[in-house]
């Protein structure tokens, strides 16, 4: 029924949460895990709007990949009892573009993320990743809020 679960993870508590959640679902379903952080690259923000000319230089692009898998070791240790398939990835653009492309390419049966709330201008202009991705993705999107039970 769940063949493969996406987590997009950014090492937030509600990510981490969601990583748990996703965990058990997966357990029960005899589910792979594959878990996803999105670097978003400040110049594809409305307020850094820059020319095509410029270019991120490497140390920055080194620092955002280590940070990437610092989170994605992060979110792997709240998985220690998980036996299953378990893949992660990291991927450059705006996070919820990417989460949806993401979801299409695998054939994921189910996402798993959090939520943060965003709110203010900044909701605004930024929008929100969970609510993009509930918008476009190919399967079913589960939004952990906070203090969900675990199944």
């Amino acid at each position: 029924m769940l063949r493969k679960i996406l987590v997009p993870t950014d090492g937030s508590d509600l990510a981490l949460q969601a990583a748990r959640y996703a965990r058990e679902l997966a357990a029960k379903f005899g589910s792979e895990l594959l878990l996803v952080h999105v670097i978003q690259n400040y110049y594809t923000l409305p307020a850094f709007s820059m020319p095509d000319t410029v270019t991120i230089p490497l140390s920055v692009l080194q620092d955002l990949e280590n940070s990437g898998q610092t989170v994605l070791e992060k979110t792997r240790e709240q998985l220690p009892a998980f036996a299953g398939k378990l893949e992660t990835r990291i991927e450059y653009g705006p996070p919820g573009k990417q989460i949806v492309e993401i979801a299409a390419e695998e054939g994921v049966s189910l996402i798993v993320m959090g939520r943060r709330g965003i709110s203010g201008v900044t909701g605004f202009l930024l929008g929100s990743v969970s609510n993009h991705v509930v918008h476009y993705a190919p399967c079913p999107v589960l939004i952990i809020k906070g203090n969900e039970p675990l199944p």
